[in-house]
């Protein structure tokens, strides 16, 4: 009984979450839509088990109890849901060859009713594929060379990817475990749907738990921004002037991951390691983002509300108030703050930081040290910062 309701309740879960991706997208994010029809499957395979077995209907409904060779379709929409997990977006004709053998099993099932496939052939099938899952999971848990914004989700998504892989092949156990006994038993597959609801259970938790997974890489950037005590408006994901011809073509190139760039550039904008030994500018980003650098240059020109070099600066002041907020004039001197946030000499820290803040270096640091409300030195900071922005 207790694995019935459960079951019931993955099946609304799974549903519930398919929702939450489909009203929660992004523009030009591009959504795993086999993890959307995994848990289609799971939720509506649970769900319709779960009304019969709690005596809500007495007809079943069972897709796979119904029709067993539809089992040929879930394998490769598992295969298909790392692949686009672990290599991103493919073409979608490529990716729809992979239906082509389970499509003709169904319609020669469909004129001869009495036909069945043998058990090895599924034996195999299934085989082949965790196979080439294997693959793809081990190139990428080893992989290097990983983007500042790809090493904040890692982590989450390495286990997501290890969890997942381990579920697809009791999955693929299983199924076999049932295939030599008998595809149609509804027994099997009742056992089947009440276990493995358990183990859904934990897969959703863990879903919940790291909202990457199912709002993508925003999630993390919205953390970020939810902790920032200043905040410089410095990015437009409209462009702020008319495309000029001569940059149509690149255009054409990076509009689907302007989005995506100009995300990443705001995380690398939040990080101590790299602000304390990289002075951030087109060449930098292009190298830590690993993006053309050209690409760079025309998100600068068009989506940026500073020119390069006061952009560089201003990352460096926002980084030095960083460190100010976190007590290190207690300890060090403002000639030292300077050069710990690269700023070439003590006076050109002084000008920059007075140009972006509103106040010299001393002023802000006495006005802490008084005790002034720093909710109104934060708004005279939004003050100036929207004033300079105005007039570039």
């Amino acid at each position: 009984m207790f694995l019935d309701v459960l079951s019931l309740l993955i099946g609304f879960l799974c549903l519930f979450v398919v929702l939450l991706i489909l009203f929660n997208q992004k523009p030009n994010r591009i959504t795993n839509g086999y993890l959307i029809a995994i848990l289609m499957v799971v939720g509506l395979q649970r769900f319709l088990y779960a009304i019969e077995a709690l005596d809500f209907t007495h007809k079943t409904y069972s897709p796979l109890h119904i029709k067993p060779l539809l089992a040929f379709y879930i394998v490769p929409i598992y295969y298909l849901f790392f692949s686009r997990l672990i290599q991103g977006a493919g073409l979608l004709k490529k990716e729809l060859l992979h239906f082509i053998f389970p499509s003709v099993l169904i319609v020669i099932n469909l004129i001869f009713t009495s036909y069945t496939v043998n058990r090895s052939v599924y034996l195999c099938y299934t085989v082949i594929y965790f196979l080439l899952i294997l693959v793809m999971t081990r190139k990428f848990i080893y992989r290097k060379n990983l983007s500042i914004l790809d090493k904040m989700s890692y982590p989450a998504i390495k286990k997501w990817v290890v969890l997942m892989l381990a579920l697809t092949l009791l999955l693929f156990i299983y199924s076999n475990y049932i295939s030599f006994q008998d595809l149609s038993n509804q027994m099997d597959l009742s056992t089947f749907y009440r276990y493995s609801s358990l183990v859904w259970l934990g897969v959703i938790i863990y879903m919940f738990k790291n909202p990457v997974i199912i709002f993508g890489e925003h999630t993390f950037i919205k953390n970020i921004q939810s902790n920032e005590h200043q905040d410089f408006q410095t990015w437009s994901h409209k462009s702020l002037k008319a495309i000029e011809d001569k940059d149509k073509i690149v255009h054409q190139t990076v509009s689907k991951r302007i989005d995506s760039i100009i995300l990443e550039i705001k995380t690398i904008q939040k990080s101590a390691e790299v602000l304390s030994k990289t002075t951030l500018n087109a060449e930098s980003l292009a190298k830590a983002l690993k993006t053309p650098k050209r690409h760079l240059d025309f998100i600068f020109k068009y989506h940026c509300l500073y020119s390069v070099n006061d952009f560089s600066n201003l990352v460096k002041v926002n980084y030095a108030l960083s460190l100010i907020n976190e007590g290190y004039l207690e300890k060090y001197t403002v000639a030292s703050l300077g050069e710990k946030c690269l700023f070439n000499s003590r006076f050109t820290f002084s000008k920059n930081f007075k140009k972006f803040v509103g106040v010299s270096v001393s002023d802000y640091v006495s006005n802490m040290g008084i005790g002034v409300d720093m909710e109104k030195l934060d708004q005279l900071v939004q003050k100036n910062n929207t004033a300079h922005s105005a007039s570039v």
